[in-house]
């Protein structure tokens, strides 16, 4: 993974991010020395740990970093680049510790602050790292580095409209920036504003990446082509098996065309890759509902539910699993709350027509009954061309 060795100015100049979060290496102290002894063995030290990391050795880089921090403890460059290896290394507890240090020590520090929004980040923790990466944005509008790992926090707190603002931001002011079309299409499409897309789609045809292709399928998605979106999605497959997020589009695709078992493969390989990806959790917590493989489904679930408390879908799936099995009083709860604060799902109110039949609720029966007529005779019970992200399609059948 390339490494920046510059400015957080020179940096917002180099363009954005690819996908993942590249920190701010910093390469000058600026600290006054006590003991030119100490200060030069410090100094040989943090050389040896920016070069490490740079060739990618973090376990060198961190040792060698760690030796410079015990001969000069209060060096803000040293806090900093040893935060942000351990953050590579998973280690977040260590890497938040190391960079509020640094913080407390120069709070105008943005290059540090810019590395703390990453290693929040990498901690799922996308709230701090909004504020972080916030404070940074305010202080350098023109960190357009910055300001696309902001716009993909707000998007994983599924604030779409922020979001993609700051990605049309870095996008207007940097056309040639693949990483960012990339992000900005992605938005769009998780957005529902397949229009937006459409000038994307036909840019990205001439690229052969698997970016382009993760792209470009994830569109046909959208538009119902689950074929060509398979096509699309399976080259770029081929070209990276690691793109995040691929393998759950490819879940999808081959859901939307009848393979449930490779569906299935393709979302545990994504959780594979990343275990906290939420919408594999979900999906594949449905998946295995409908297989009868119920304590799985309930731990997955629960864990989305976790994830994603306001999410109805996932509401309506946890209802699904506690009626088969055969808690109807807790699958009411839950469907009702889902109905309270959706009542023209046509799906919520299919199911309660079973439930309520169950629970000899025929008064409740008929209601819902004619509500679902209702909703027929609206169209409102024919699949979106979103189709909510399959979990609509995936319950419909099992009512």
């Amino acid at each position: 993974m390339a490494i920046y060795s510059a400015s957080v100015r020179d940096a917002s100049r180099r363009g954005c991010l690819r996908s993942a979060c590249l920190p701010l290496v910093l390469t000058l102290a600026a600290l006054p020395i006590r003991s030119q002894t100490t200060a030069q063995r410090a100094q040989t030290e943090f050389a040896r740990g920016v070069e490490m990391q740079q060739k990618g050795d973090l376990q060198g880089a961190r040792q060698a970093y760690e030796a410079a921090l015990k001969l000069v403890p209060r060096r803000t460059d040293v806090l900093s680049n040893l935060g942000m290896v351990y953050s590579q290394l998973g280690q977040r507890e260590q890497a938040v510790k190391c960079l509020l240090e640094a913080l407390k020590m120069d709070p105008q520090q943005l290059g540090v602050r810019f590395n703390l929004g990453i290693a929040y980040m990498r901690g799922q923790e996308f709230e701090e790292a909004s504020r972080q990466l916030t404070r940074v944005v305010d202080a350098q509008p023109q960190n357009y580095a910055a300001r696309h790992l902001l716009g993909l926090c707000y998007l994983k707190l599924q604030n779409f409209d922020r979001g993609i603002s700051e990605l049309e931001a870095v996008a207007n002011a940097q056309p040639a920036n693949l990483d960012v079309t990339y992000t900005l299409a992605s938005a769009y499409i998780k957005a529902n504003q397949a229009q937006k897309v459409e000038a994307i789609v036909e840019k990205l045809k001439a690229y052969d990446t698997a970016e382009a292709h993760f792209i470009l399928g994830s569109y046909d998605l959208t538009i119902l082509e689950y074929r060509k979106a398979l096509t699309e999605l399976t080259r770029a497959l081929a070209l990276n098996p690691n793109l995040p997020d691929l393998h759950s589009q490819l879940a999808y695709a081959y859901l939307f065309t009848g393979d449930q078992e490779l569906a299935t493969r393709m979302l545990q390989d994504e959780l594979t890759i990343n275990p906290q990806d939420s919408n594999a959790v979900a999906l594949l917590g449905c998946l295995y509902r409908q297989n009868g493989r119920v304590e799985e489904a309930a731990a997955l679930l629960n864990k989305a539910h976790e994830q994603r408390p306001d999410d109805l879908d996932i509401v309506f799936q946890l209802g699904l699993l506690a009626q088969s099995q055969g808690d109807n009083q807790q699958a009411l709860k839950l469907l009702q709350s889902v109905e309270e604060k959706r009542p023209e799902d046509a799906s919520v109110h299919i199911v309660l027509v079973r439930l309520y039949s169950k629970l000899k609720r025929l008064e409740d029966v008929k209601r819902e009954h004619a509500i679902v007529d209702r909703l027929n005779a609206q169209g409102k019970n024919a699949p979106t061309v979103k189709e909510r992200a399959l979990f609509e399609v995936v319950g419909k059948p099992l009512e």
